[in-house]
Order: C-alpha cells, then structure tokens, then sequence
C-alpha cells in the first residue's frame, strides 16, 4: 500500500490493544478488495478514532463528518465526487442515522465509483458529470447497532462495506500505557486497581441515566490525574489519582451513590488519606457572587460550583442534570461571574477569563430552525440558531469563555448532531456540509431534567453535574424572599415569619406528599414559591390595609391568620376534593398549640377567607354576589356566582398581583375557563390589564404560539416587546396540555413557553435574534392528564401556582340551575313556577345517578357524562314557551324529553335505556308526583319540535309538544318533497318511527346554540341522509367535503376556510356533516 506523505501535525497516537490491531488488519484487508472498511459497536469502544489513527499511520487525510437525518442523495453525492477527485479517506460518523430511502441511492453511487476503480480508469461518468478518480480514496462507516434513532442498512450497501465488530477495550492496558507517557511510575498496579473500581461502581450503585462507566470516563479521569501529578509533583501516586477519580466522578452521583462510592474507594487503596482541598480565592469569590446577587450562600451551592468548574476543565461538553427547582440555572450563572471577577481582578491563571453565555432552548423551534435548512423553493441554505450562535462563538478570537447553553429536553433527535462537537473532533457538522471547528474556549453546556431519552452516545462524550434539590430544600428561598422586605418589617416579626415557615411547612409538604393525592405533581419548591407571592400580596403590597408598625401583640395574630390562610391554598391547592378534609383535619392539629392563630371553629377551613377590615377569618359565602336573570343572555354566558368562582377568582386576582402565574386544574367541565375569563374581564378596568384567551390544540405548533402572542403585543424597540403602555398583557391558555408529544415525549409549544418563563423571551424565527418580552403573566387551565392530553414537563410547570378546581357538590349545583330556571320560569303560569325546585332535584339526581352506575366501557366508549351533559338539560327547558305550557304536566313532559334526549339518546341497549327509563318514572312519582308506567316512554314517546307548521318564520316557530304522529309523517314527508326538488340527489326516505323520532332528535340539536351532535351506530342506518333532510327543515345549508386522491391536511384546512367564510363571514347559518372515514 503506498504511503500518502501527506503532513497532519504532531497529534496525539492510540494505545496499540490487542482489539485495535484485529481493526487494521480487518480495514487493510477490505481496501485491498477495494470495499470500505464499517466497524460497528457500542458508544465509547473507538470506532471513528482507530479508523483516524490508521489514515494517521498511512499519511493520508482522514474527513470526519458526523452523519444526521437530513441529509439528502444530493449532498452526498458532492461528498463522495469530491472524495474521488481528492482521493482523501471519509469516515462517516453515525452513518446509520441517514434515512433509507436515502441509503440506497449512496449504494449505487458507491457501486459507480467501486467499477471505475476497478477498471483502473482515470476520468469517470458520476452523477451525470466526468470527473477524475485518484484510486486511493476510500469511504470508511461507524455505525452503533440499534440505538434511538437508527436504520437497518439495505443489502446492497451492505455489500459495499467489511464489517468489524468494536465491543470491549482492554481497560486495564490502556489506563496502563497512558500513565506511564503521564509519568507515573507504579502504573501497573494503579491502572487494576482504576479498572477494578469502575467495574465495582457499574455494578455497585444504582442505575442512573446520566451514569457512564466506558472509555471516555476512563479517559478524562487519566488526562485529569496526569495535570494534577504535573501541578504536584510531590504528592504520592495514589493520592493524586485517588484525587483524579474523587473530582471527575463525585459530581454526577445522587447523594446515596457518593456515600457507596467513597466507600469503595477507601476498599481500593486503604490507608490513603485525602488531604481536604483548599480552594482560597475560589471559594471566597463564588460566596461574595452570591451575596451579591441576594442569595444565600449555602455549602452545597459553592461546592456545586466548584464541581461545575472542574469538570468544564476537564470536558467542553458539561451536563447539568436533576429535577427542577434544584438550582441549576442559578449554578452556572454564579461561575460565569465568578471567573469575570476573577479575571478582573486580575489573577493570573490562565483558566479565569470572562465568560459569554448564549442560551437557546433547542425544542422550542424545529430542527430546521435550529441547524439550519435548505428552503424548498429557493434552494438557498437558511442558516439556524446552532449555526449562527457556534460561528458567533468562533469568530471570537480571544480567549474568553464562550459557553453555550442549551437549556431543554435532551433527546436523541437533536443531539445526535452535536456529537461530533462533544468528542475530540470538535467539529459541528451542518447538512449543506460545512463543517465548523469549534475553539478551546467555547464550552457546550446542557441543562436538563434527565437522560431517559438520550442515547448512550451522547451520555459518554458529556461530563456530568447532577444538581440534587433534595440537598438545597427551599428555605433559602424564603430567607432570599423575606429579604426583600426587612426594611418594613420590625426586627421581631421578621423572625416571627420565619420561625412560621420553619416550624411548619416542611411537615406539612411531607403530609401532602405521603397522605394525599395530588391533580397534577408539583414540586415543593414551587409550592413554597405559591406561599410566599399569597403573603406577599395579603400583606407586603402597597395596595393591602395591614399595618406593619403595630405594636406585635397585634400584629403577630393577623399575620399568623394569614399564613394559615395562604400555606392551606399554597401546600393543599392542588389536591383532590377527596383529600380535602384530611389536610384541613392536619392543619388544625398543627396550629392548635399555637394561640395566635385564631381558627374559626365551625365550617372547615377552604370556605374561609382573610377578612383584614374585621382582622379575622370569615366565611366565603357572606360575599358571594347574588344573581341576575337576563333572558337576553345567551345560556352559555350566564355564570351563577357561586363559592367557587368567588374563591378561586380571589386566588387568581391575588397571585396576578404580584406578577405570578396561575394555573386551574380539575376534571372538564367544573368551570376553569370560565372562573378565570369572568375574573379577567372583571377586573380588566381596574387593575389595567389586557387579556388574552388562547387555546391549544393537538395541532398547536411553537410557531403558531410565538405568531398570535407577538401579534397581539406591541413592538417597543427591534429587540423589545411589551404590552401597552402602562398596562400588564395577561395570556391565558386554555388545554395547555393538549399539544401533541413529538417522537420522545417533549412538547414544543410548552417548551417555548418554558423559554418565555425562564429568560423573559424568545428568538426571532426570521432573523434569529432575542426578542425580550416586558409586562406579560401567563396563566392556564388543563385538566388532569389522560384521554388525550398529556403530561407537560415539571419545569414548565414549578412556574404556575396550581389550584386545583373542585367538582360542583350537588347543593352548589343546585343554586345554579335553580337561580336560571326561577329567572326563566317568572312569566309562566303558577303551576308552572312551582315546579322548579322539582326539575332542579330531579335533574341533579339523574345525573348523579347516570355518572355512577353506567361507565365507561371499550364497546360504551361514549358512556362519559360531565357537567356539560347536566346543563344541556336545563338549557333545554329554557325552550319551552308560556304560551304552550300551562300546566304540571306539559312541564314534565318538556323535562322528561330533555332528559330523554341528553341521557337516554346515546345509551346503545336495551337493558341501559330500560334501566333509565325506571329512574324517569321514579323521579316522575318522587319529585313531580305523577304516576307513569317506564313502559309507556316507549310505547309513546315524546316528541318536541318546532317544524310542524311548514315554512314559517324563525321567530314564529314555537317548540311543542307533538302528539299526532300520522299528521307528523305527513309534514315530514312535504320536506322530503321540497328537499328532493331542490337538490341534485334524489333521496327516498320511509319514516317509520324511528327514523321520524331521530330526525326530531337532530333538528333539537341544530336549533341549540353550540349544538353539536355525535351520531354513533353502525353503517346503512340513516345517520347521513337525516342529517341532511334535518339540516334542511332548518332551514340551513350541508356543508360535505369530498374526498379525492392526493386530499391531505392542506386540502382540509382549504375547506374549512371556506365552511368558515359560509357561516362567518357570509351569515349562513351551517351544518358540516363529517363521517369517521373521512
């Protein structure tokens, strides 16, 4: 083989293994067959650096690109033709991330250039142009079998390329051979005892995501002890490789490991003492950063810091991992000003220079967004964000810091590009093939929740800080917080706060964690966080008539009542109904001893409120406004005032206060947007604010989020927009979890505004330039995860204040509906008004009784009755008119057809409908004091309507009762006729009674506001044709889409536009019928 003289520099060489000769001889033997050579194995064996070692060995070029998803044929056929006129080697990092399709056109271009290479010709036909061939070019592939992410490759391809399998280096000759050139002298038995103990920490502790025991720890922790040996050159071996494994391991166990850890290091070299490191300047300077800063200088922040440092000496790509709340943000900021000062102040080691962040979050724009894409019209190449901050990075030639931080999921769709940026190549590889090298002082840092979804080839190349909340707990929060307001407070209630906050939540964040049962999990940071914005805005705002001043006898009992107040919304907020009582039971016992909280001894404890005027605890229901009957109204605006939408509206209100966000949870249909839309528009006028609804879909995309929130604030300056002057824009999304999970389980909107959250902002998705967002709180609504929606990220979620929204009892259900029906009922007839309290009871009844014994089952699928079923009961009622019901009995049968129509229509056998039925006559004989036979619902069924009197007007159509079924059948039968002559399609319809009383059931629905109907039931019963003969005797248009080839999503969204434009824009009144195969 000819040696290829080309200069690559004086770089560092492999250790000679056992393993990486079997490589060679294996790569050699596949170059002679003109093949490729394709070593295969698991991250961190030396695939991609033995193939470099031999090109090394040979003198020839080796290319290194890190292979990514999208790429296409085009770009690779440019690769491969420049390959050939060169005749430099490639090796094709991660080939098998490329997708198939792609993958096999690679094969026939490989196969073209194999045949000219071995017809031994000089010029060539490749892609449709000549080119010249220089014989030595080879293309050489790494793959890691069956990772995230990964594709089989075809057989055609495989063909092309001598596979070798990499699995296990020889840990304990490597560490042997690399000691000796670090200058230890006993490195025999160091480089055993080091692989005997990461064999017994793999085994030992517990299984963790973010742990790797391969070779690149191995590594790091052996270029670490050689510095060290260099710095101390009188310090025994062992000491200083002891040393060397305590620093580059300890930072990333959980607290339970290090114990174990430590443990087995005192096992591997006994009798060795490790002299406490001194960190002088260091230390001093991180503590004054966090003064400086109001935070507390806690021992297990600083030693966190200095971890941090360490490892970015060792590594340039840094993990910082733990759940949230545990101070990560925090962490890397304080060393980023600690090396400034450092620097400025002028100490001369090389390490402390100012530092650069650049944050981006990588799931809040697409992947194209964030490498950069080729934009399909134009062809041209569209830088993205990654691109743009790493050049940025690179062009900046000093030597401070450059640290780019990505702050979101880590998953194997975006990272995998980076890998190459993570190992010794440091070269980020974009997909229009240019390849950028990254500088010694730029530093990737990554701040994550945890490592589920990252594919061990990432977790290898990065460094590990795992930042644990459990050890920092929340009291520093609070000492931070109650800092701000020392100066209005008095020496001893300042203390006094304190010792409340001591005293009592850490027993009862425990009781809520152990005892209950939370609607959605939040963590405590977040809670405490709750506590102290209710407090501060009872007690510390300008607005709040509390006298800081007074004498503390005073004093203390009014501030007490208030903690109780808010520590029982703050800690028990987000709890079920069902664990109410118990938490209210655990709070009075706390507080029982203690004499300044005066607790009020009858009612519990959620329906009192502060009542700072009387400097005592009140009931909620004294300041529930009463409720105002306007036939004017539409029914899906009225909204009865109840203790409910009092109390948690005087949450919102307050926690808006103080810039806080807010989130209502609890099952549909309880009235979460409703509290929340009442509340905002409520108080719009006097607080100055500006609301904004938004609703997520599973369609929600973050740039559909980031388009409707910029559009509806105001630019302020190119890099700045805000609300309007003088005003606070309040967001409020409603469903916040219902976008859809992308591959691994993040969603992007949420991610984006987890950015907004965090940093106060976000990029510009043409320019890629930071946009600070001022003056805007969110606030949302979700119910529970399941059926649809899913479970958003904690740390999206230790942002918003959660409450949890119980279900109405059956006494506030009750107050609503009849506060409606007595306003409604007030021009009828006596009889009639009587009868209110009756349809109330009985309604409640039957769906209570309804939602407990018939569930949910695979073939009732649609068996779900929520409150929403309830009113539709009642705004049923709200139909009738004075003029036709006179008496009881009329009002009964309009109340019995209604429940007919919500409950029984979408019961499916027999048994169901006979079993409701027996409920209808018992409420009959219970409530209305009427003695009906449940046969006779059958045998004679209701039927309102109001189409017997052929085309009159809308405001003459009076909903009745229709007895007389043959005169029905005949008016039914002149729509058919009137309907056949004015469509295209003939329809023959015979109404038996069936079909006459499911035509009614439709028609009911067309006419309600918000009427939407479901029609369940196998094929060839009528549900289409019906629909269209209802929707005509309505007098409303049927809107269908027709299906063709080639109909996607844009061809739907074209038609909904113009369904929209019909009944929108046009005033037609609409019906869009929509079939399951569609």
């Amino acid at each position: 083989y000819i040696y290829g003289y080309e200069y690559l520099g004086a770089s560092a060489r492999l250790v000679i293994t056992p393993l990486t000769d079997r490589c060679y001889l294996c790569l050699m033997g596949a170059l002679q067959l003109d093949l490729g050579g394709a070593p295969a194995g698991p991250a961190g064996t030396g695939k991609t650096e033995t193939t470099k070692d031999l090109a090394k060995g040979l003198a020839k070029q080796c290319v290194v690109f890190n292979c990514s998803d999208d790429l296409d044929y085009k770009m690779m056929g440019r690769f491969f033709s420049g390959l050939a006129q060169s005749g430099a080697w490639c090796c094709f990092d991660e080939f098998n991330r490329i997708s198939i399709e792609v993958l096999s056109v690679i094969a026939q271009q490989l196969i073209t250039i194999r045949n000219a290479k071995a017809a031994k010709l000089s010029r060539f036909m490749f892609e449709g142009r000549e080119i010249k061939l220089i014989p030595t070019c080879a293309a050489f592939i790494t793959m890691n079998p069956g990772y995230a992410g990964r594709t089989e490759l075809p057989d055609n391809l495989k063909a092309l390329f001598r596979p070798i399998a990499m699995m296990v280096p020889d840990y304990a000759l490597i560490a042997e051979v690399i000691l000796y050139s670090e200058g230890f002298e006993d490195s025999r038995n160091l480089a055993r005892k080091m692989t005997q103990m990461y064999k017994l920490c793999s085994e030992q502790l517990s299984q963790q995501d973010h742990y790797d025991f391969g070779m690149r720890a191995v590594k790091s922790v052996l270029v670490m002890a050689g510095a060290l040996k260099r710095g101390n050159p009188d310090l025994g071996e062992d000491i200083v490789l002891i040393r060397a494994l305590r620093d580059s391991n300890l930072p990333k166990f959980l607290a339970d490991d290090a114990i174990l850890f430590k443990g087995i290091l005192s096992d591997l070299f006994p009798g060795c003492v490790l002299p406490e490191h001194d960190y002088g300047i260091l230390q001093k300077t991180i503590i004054d950063c966090l003064i400086a800063k109001g935070l507390q200088p806690e021992q297990c922040v600083v030693s966190k810091v200095i971890q941090l440092y360490e490892t970015m000496i060792v590594r340039h790509g840094v993990m910082l991992v733990g759940p949230t709340g545990g101070g990560k943000t925090t962490v890397y900021e304080i060393l980023a000003k600690t090396l400034t000062d450092l620097h400025a102040a002028g100490e001369d080691v090389p390490y402390y220079q100012p530092v650069h962040c650049y944050v981006l979050n990588p799931k809040a724009v697409s992947m194209g967004e964030l490498y950069g894409e080729i934009n399909k019209l134009t062809l041209e190449w569209q830088d993205g964000l990654m691109g743009l901050t790493v050049r940025k990075a690179t062009t900046d030639t000093t030597d401070d810091h450059k640290w780019i931080i990505c702050d979101g999921p880590v998953d194997a769709l975006w990272i995998e590009n980076m890998n190459t940026v993570l190992d010794d190549n440091k070269m980020l590889c974009l997909a229009n093939s240019e390849r950028i090298k990254l500088s010694n002082s730029i530093h990737m840092v990554f701040e994550v929740q945890d490592l589920a979804v990252a594919s061990p080839a990432t977790v290898s190349r990065c460094g590990m800080v795992y930042i644990d909340p459990g050890e920092l707990k929340w009291m520093p929060y609070v000492m931070t917080w109650l800092a701000k307001f020392k100066d209005k407070l008095q020496e001893e209630t300042y203390t006094y706060i304190l010792e409340l906050f001591s005293n009592y939540v850490e027993d009862g964040l425990k009781f809520v964690f152990k005892k209950c049962i939370q609607a959605i999990h939040q963590v405590d940071i977040s809670k405490v966080t709750t506590l102290c914005c209710l407090l501060e805005a009872l007690l510390f705002q300008e607005t709040s008539n509390v006298n800081l001043k007074l004498e503390t006898a005073k004093l203390h009992p009014l501030i007490c009542s208030t903690f109780v107040f808010s520590y029982l919304w703050a800690i028990g907020g987000n709890l079920i109904e069902s664990c109410w009582d118990a938490f209210d039971t655990f709070i009075r016992n706390q507080f029982e001893d203690n004499g300044d909280a005066k607790l009020p001894s009858n009612g519990d404890l959620w329906s009192c409120y502060m009542d700072f005027d009387s400097k005592r605890m009140d009931l909620w229901e004294k300041i529930v406004p009463t409720f105002k009957y306007d036939p004017e109204v539409p029914f899906f605006e009225m909204l009865v005032p109840t203790m409910d939408t009092v109390r948690f509206g005087y949450l919102m209100e307050k926690l808006l206060l103080v810039k806080h966000s807010v989130l209502f949870t609890g099952t549909t249909g309880v009235g979460k947007s409703v509290i929340a839309r009442a509340l905002l528009e409520g108080i719009q006028e006097k607080a100055s604010y500006v609301p904004i609804f938004m609703n997520f879909s599973a369609q929600t995309s973050s740039q559909r989020t980031q388009e409707i929130i910029e559009g509806k604030l105001e630019k302020k300056r190119k890099t700045i927009l805000g609300a309007p002057i003088g005003k606070r824009v309040i967001i409020f999304v409603d469903d916040l979890n219902m976008p859809k999970l992308d591959t691994y389980g993040s969603q992007p909107p949420i991610e984006l505004l987890r950015q907004y959250q965090d940093f106060g902002g976000f990029y510009d998705r043409e320019k890629m330039f930071w946009k600070d967002i001022q003056d805007v709180t969110l606030a949302s609504a979700c119910a529970p995860p399941g059926g649809g929606r899913n479970p958003v990220t904690p740390r999206l979620m230790r942002h918003f204040s959660m409450l949890c929204v119980p279900t109405a009892s059956d006494h506030s259900l009750k107050h609503i509906f009849k506060s409606i029906i007595n306003g409604f009922l007030a021009d009828f007839p006596q009889a009639v008004k009587e009868q209110a309290d009756a349809i109330v009871g009985a309604a409640v009844e039957i769906y209570g009784r309804m939602s407990t014994d018939l569930l949910p089952t695979p073939a009732k699928s649609h068996y779900v009755f929520n409150l929403r079923d309830l009113s539709k009961c009642v705004q049923g009622v709200l139909q009738a008119d004075p003029g036709i019901i006179r008496d009881q009995v009329a009002i009964f049968r309009i109340f019995s057809h209604e429940c007919q129509r919500v409950f029984h229509d979408r019961l499916i056998n027999n048994e169901d409908k006979k079993y409701f039925n027996e409920i209808m006559s018992e409420m009959a004989s219970k409530h209305f004091s009427q003695n009906i036979d449940p046969e006779t619902f059958v045998t004679k069924p209701i039927i309102f309507g109001d189409f017997m009197k052929v085309g009159a007007e809308e405001a003459d159509r009076l909903y009745e009762d229709i007895v007389d079924l043959n005169k029905l059948k005949n008016v039914l039968g002149d729509y058919l006729d009137d309907y056949n002559m004015s469509s295209s399609k003939e329809m023959k319809l015979v109404f038996f009674l069936d079909a006459v009383q499911h035509i009614a059931r439709i028609i009911r629905i067309i006419r309600q506001e918000r009427g939407n109907a479901l029609l369940v039931g196998v094929g060839g019963t009528g549900k289409q044709s019906l629909t269209r003969l209802a929707s005509h005797i309505c007098g409303y248009k049927c809107f269908q889409i027709e299906l063709s080839r080639g109909y996607n999503y844009d061809s739907f969204h074209e038609d909904l536009k113009k369904l929209y434009t019909m009944a929108g824009v046009n005033n037609d009144n609409t019906v869009f019928l929509f079939t399951d195969t569609q």
